[in-house]
């Protein structure tokens, strides 16, 4: 039985209202993390966090109802316990609940505290954690709480690691690092960390960038393979770097997880988690791993920089409903899935039938997509996105804000070019969305710039094009009436074949020079 906070201290006896009390001072607190693995087989995270500096009568602290990538509510403090908390002479504070997730501790004076709790961490995914005898690898969100006003201080943190073992995330500079200072609360979770017995880390250097590439492989694996897998992801690396431009950073990270349960990917700024159930084989084309990988470097442009309204800086106390991810995900999906033909991973052979049966067919075929609109899809997100309803609901109350968004970004992708003689594509578009918020002054102490809008998106999008597309946006993105996929295909001299089980896309014979301009630079995802 796992004991929950509220269960492990007499001063949880009772949940009460939010006070009057004095608020903490919102001058900056210093504010130290140390997490430890004592017993793997356990499950249990030794989590501990000292505060100096206090002022006030109360501090209330907070652990995460959600975690920024995923959408869904999950409420991480139901896997926290045995919490106390103690000033600095060791004396017991008084702490009461205000809500699930929420404490307020009674300072009495105290000008520091420690507190120390445990958390039970049994999932391997992009959203929670694990601690077992395989491995380490958490996610922030669910193992760290934070003071309440206090997100924007700077944080360090240290990890005590079990002998033998391990450690590597996106912050990591030397091998082994134990010791990491952040520049805030939000810095501190956005750095998943992996941290095992054997790690198999590589790396590379493109646009004058080091990137890493960490894998912890359950299940044999040759130096050929490694090899193999490092060279595609710098392909995608190479490639995508050339939509956006080359990123704000000295150093990203790969964190693999391949052959153990689950199946997920998770953007943050300096790394991305990406966790694949399958080993890798040598007649896997292309090898486990490598299609999320895609999709979540894709990510450290579009979500985690040019990034939608609500998403930065994170309130961490609610789930979040808001209309852009069909742009942040969906777009994210469109690139991530032709960048592995354009990168040189995938064969031309497979590049047809992957655009017709996973961004074209589903967009013309799903039930789903005559009833649910792409905003209202993504507003929808905390409905869906990981959570696990305990009813049956319609089919046609669902449509994937992935499926969705991707299907709008080949349509604009097709559009821009045949408008522009291929002289503009959907890149210039992102572009524009990029000056449009990142490149505005900034509205947060956490990231660059501001986020957009939907307006923003539309102008973006318009702009590229040439064309006002406010009334097609409203019909195709506010509404759910199809994109006419024949013509846009036809716009590169392409047809659509549909079939009962598979769908592909062919070459028309007749193409014109204007088409055959088109279908290259959208296949290359070049411009002149």
């Amino acid at each position: 039985m796992i004991l929950t906070a509220a269960c492990a201290s007499s001063n949880a006896s009772r949940v009460v209202k939010p006070s009057a009390a004095q608020p903490a001072s919102t001058a900056p607190f210093e504010i130290a993390y140390r997490i430890a693995m004592p017993d793997p087989s356990a499950h249990l995270y030794d989590v501990r966090m000292t505060v100096s500096h206090l002022g006030g009568d109360v501090i209330r602290l907070q652990m995460p109802v959600w975690s920024p990538g995923r959408y869904a509510r999950f409420d991480f403090a139901r896997t926290v316990q045995d919490l106390t908390i103690t000033g600095a002479n060791g004396a017991a504070l008084k702490w009461e609940r205000e809500n699930g997730s929420l404490w307020r501790v009674s300072l009495a004076g105290a000008r520091s505290m420690d507190i120390h709790y445990r958390v039970f961490a049994n999932t391997l995914s992009g959203t929670f954690s694990v601690l077992d005898s395989a491995h380490a690898n958490w996610n922030g969100a669910s193992v760290f709480m934070y003071v309440v006003d206090h997100k924007p201080d700077r944080v360090t943190l240290h990890v005590d690691l079990p002998t033998g073992w391990h450690i590597v995330n996106g912050d990591a500079r030397t091998p082994d690092q134990t010791d990491y200072r952040f520049e805030n609360y939000d810095r501190l979770i956005d750095t998943p960390t992996e941290v095992a017995p054997t790690l198999m880390i590589d790396s590379f250097t493109v646009d004058g960038r080091i990137y890493r590439t960490m894998v912890h492989h359950n299940g044999a694996s040759t130096q050929a393979l490694r090899r193999r897998f490092v060279g595609d992801i710098e392909k995608i690396v190479r490639y995508e770097n050339t939509v956006f431009g080359v990123p704000p950073l000295e150093m990203y990270t790969f964190v693999f997880n391949i052959g153990y349960p689950g199946g997920d990917g998770m953007e943050h700024l300096y790394s991305t988690q990406i966790i694949n159930r399958n080993p890798w084989r040598d007649q896997d084309a292309p090898l486990a791993g490598i299609g999320t990988a895609a999709h979540e470097y894709f990510h450290v442009w579009n979500v985690k920089r040019v990034r939608p309204i609500a998403l930065g800086p994170f309130d961490y106390t609610r789930e979040q409903y808001q209309p852009s991810l069909w742009v942040a995900e969906g777009w994210t999906q469109y690139y991530g899935q032709v960048a592995l033909y354009r990168a040189g991973v995938l064969q031309q052979g497979g590049f047809y039938p992957m655009v017709a049966n996973a961004i074209v067919r589903p967009n013309l075929t799903d039930p789903g997509r005559k009833e649910v609109s792409a905003r209202m899809s993504s507003f929808e997100a905390p409905f869906w996105d990981g959570a696990q309803p305990g009813y049956a609901v319609s089919q046609s109350s669902f449509f994937s804000y992935y499926t969705k968004g991707a299907g709008l970004a080949l349509y604009f992708d097709l559009l821009i070019r045949s408008r522009s003689q291929n002289a503009r594509s959907l890149d210039d578009a992102f572009r524009n969305l990029r000056r449009s918020s990142w490149e505005q002054p900034n509205a947060s102490y956490y990231l660059q710039g501001r986020g957009y809008t939907e307006d923003d998106v539309e102008h973006a999008v318009s702009e590229a094009a040439g064309t006002d597309l406010h009334d097609w946006f409203a019909r195709h993105v506010g509404g759910v009436e199809d994109p006419d996929f024949d013509e846009a295909l036809g716009w590169a001299g392409l047809r659509l074949v549909r079939g009962e089980n598979e769908w592909t896309i062919e070459e028309m014979p007749n193409a014109t020079p204007a088409q055959l301009r088109v279908r290259a630079g959208w296949m290359s995802g070049k411009s002149p």
